[in-house]
């Protein structure tokens, strides 16, 4: 099937000017995401979209560009592709919704972009203002009504940069061109755009207005005298660290990362929601086993590009610790209980301010002011798991062996992300990311978007079972499929909620629940059977059971992949979470590995 035409990087600024030319704001607005380098509409779609569906058509049949439009099964199926493509492509992608009920159903794949600064534009409808057939466009249907809210934009008002409701033909390109800077604006971020039914039918004039000239700004450098000062401070330590999450999603600071951490002779110590530095480096220290005894330590500290650089109450530097902070929203005021000490505050672009650090740091070792340190030793990795169990630990190593390098993974696997972040590594920048904030769901779906920004890369996606239930599978592989966008989702199947297990065994270590190993509303007694679910909507599914299945099962799910089909691989894997448990009932036996590549 031969994808629509959509707009292509390449297009030059004459088939730009002429895609300017619209009949309507519906028109106007679908030439202008062209103009926006917008290759993507995740659609989800309701009687206040018609215009926009119409113009799409229309455009095409008079031959000008327009997005690809992707009909999304639920609009968190839609945020969470279109926040993943962003963090792949470094472009705003659209997200299209219906009114107040549509703009509800975002839910937590807005707190994840909101959280990671992923810069996306939500474009909701709103109820037509207009009931006696005023102008083209009103109201005519009870719907109509019942969607009529006060403050629609207040739905989300606490997570996108900027909202705004487009008024007519006079403004409407203006206003567009206002979201899409502010949406890649640094800090990036969703912003938020409703329209109404009559705004989006009223005719626009000709000729055109001048498009208008919203460049987004530039990368902000570092004083270079606060450069100076840290630069010392940092050099003056004896134990320095470095704290980071997600400096890895600007690539091009990767090296200026490893540059400053080498200078000093300073492990680095990451969530990895991006590839900061590449596995292997000596500097990195993913075993959290080492990074509480080493911040314990440190007295002095970098935290670069980072919201959470630690839980006090769990590690945390010594008060007479030096503590440097570079950011480019280093307030972070977006978190009103953010409240971590800094002594020295760098608000700069993270590669800038990295790169000023490592130019002043080595005129210090020049001037012998900044000795060669040693890192310290990193910790041994675990041993084999038990014979005969299906541990996270070798599902991960199965899968650590058959990707390549520039494979792209999508981490969302909770309890077991320290497993996935120590054994499966990531050596180029810009193959790892994670959603960035904590609402479950995003990683299967995110990488329906992941694939559409990059079509010549395979993804992976590594989710719990439970996150699996979160990510809407049904509508996620069904949008999948009609997209043309398979990827492999490899589940880990703990039978349960064992995030929200720990927490009471945790706090209430000589509780009821410790004392008889059950929490209620944790387990999952009677799973879904996801590989039959994958079957049903197209895709290849297997169960895995035995560790000597694992490699085989991931081949077979790779090689569907490669087919054109998704592919969903269910490991069974042990938890000492899970496994505490003492069930009312036995749980059914899994059955064992078997595929289920084709529809029931």
């Amino acid at each position: 099937m031969t994808a629509p035409p959509h707009v292509s990087l390449d297009d030059g600024p004459d088939e730009v000017a002429a895609d300017r030319l619209a009949g309507n704001v519906a028109e106007l607005l679908v030439s202008a995401l062209v103009r926006h380098q917008v290759d993507v509409v995740f659609l989800n779609p309701g009687t206040d979209t018609a215009p926009v569906q119409e113009a799409v058509v229309a455009l095409r049949e008079a031959g000008r560009p327009t997005p690809r439009v992707v009909l999304c099964r639920h609009e968190a199926v839609a945020l969470a592709a279109a926040h993943a493509h962003f963090a792949v492509s470094g472009r705003p992608q659209v997200v299209m919704v219906h009114v107040d009920v549509g703009t509800q159903n975002l839910g937590a794949m807005l707190h994840n972009a909101a959280r990671a600064e992923a810069g996306v534009v939500v474009i909701a409808g709103l109820t037509p203002r207009t009931s006696s057939g005023q102008v083209p466009g009103g109201r005519d249907t009870l719907v109509h009504w019942m969607q009529d809210v006060p403050d629609q934009a207040g739905i989300v008002r606490g997570y996108v940069k900027w909202s705004a409701d487009l008024h007519g033909a006079a403004t409407a390109d203006e206003q567009l061109a206002r979201a899409f800077q502010a949406a890649s604006a640094t800090p990036p971020g969703p912003v938020y755009v409703t329209v109404a039914r009559e705004v989006l039918m009223e005719p626009v004039p000709a000729p055109p207005a001048p498009a208008p000239r919203r460049a987004v700004p530039a990368r902000t450098a570092p004083d270079p005298a606060a450069v100076t000062e840290a630069a010392a401070a940092l050099a003056r330590g004896e134990r320095p660290v470095v704290v980071t999450s997600r400096l890895g999603r600007d690539q091009a600071a990767v090296p200026e990362l490893a540059r400053v951490a080498e200078l000093l002779g300073a492990p680095v110590l990451e969530r990895r929601e991006r590839v900061n530095l590449p596995s292997g480096h000596p500097c990195s220290v993913p075993d959290t086993r080492r990074t509480a005894e080493l911040l314990r330590a440190a007295d002095a500290v970098l935290v670069v590009d980072c919201d959470v650089p630690w839980v006090p109450s769990v590690a945390a530097p010594p008060a007479s610790a030096t503590v440097v902070q570079l950011d480019a929203d280093p307030l972070k005021l977006s978190m009103p209980g953010w409240d971590f000490p800094v002594d020295l505050c760098l608000q700069a672009d993270p590669r800038l301010g990295l790169r000023a650090l490592a130019d002043e740091l080595e005129r210090l070792v020049d001037t012998g002011a900044l000795a060669a340190r040693a890192l310290p030793a990193a910790v041994p990795p675990p041993g084999p798991p038990a014979a005969g169990s299906l541990s996270t630990a070798a599902v991960v190593a199965a899968l650590d062996s058959l990707l390549a390098p520039e494979d792209l993974l999508l981490d969302e696997s909770v309890t077991n992300i320290e497993t996935v972040r120590t054994g499966l590594a990531r050596t180029l920048p810009g193959t790892a990311f994670q959603c960035g904030g904590s609402g479950l769901g995003w990683a299967v779906p995110g990488a329906i978007g992941a694939k559409l920004a990059a079509p010549d890369r395979r993804v992976v996606a590594v989710v719990g079972d439970g996150t699996f239930l979160f990510s809407g599978p049904t509508a996620t592989l069904l949008t999948a499929r009609d997209a043309g966008t398979p990827f492999l989702i490899v589940v880990l199947a703990n039978g349960g909620y064992a995030a929200s297990r720990r927490p009471v065994f945790d706090l209430f270590p000589d509780g009821a629940s410790a004392r008889s190993g059950e929490v209620v509303g944790t387990l999952f007694p009677e799973p879904p059977d996801a590989a039959l679910l994958a079957g049903s909507c197209g895709a290849f599914g297997e169960d895995v059971t035995a560790p000597a299945d694992l490699v085989p099962a991931l081949r077979r799910g790779l090689a569907a992949v490669a087919e054109g089909r998704c592919a969903v691989v269910v490991a069974h894997v042990d938890s000492p979470w899970i496994d505490r448990a003492t069930p009312a009932a036995p749980a059914p036996a899994h059955p064992s590995a078997r595929p289920r590549g084709d529809r029931p």
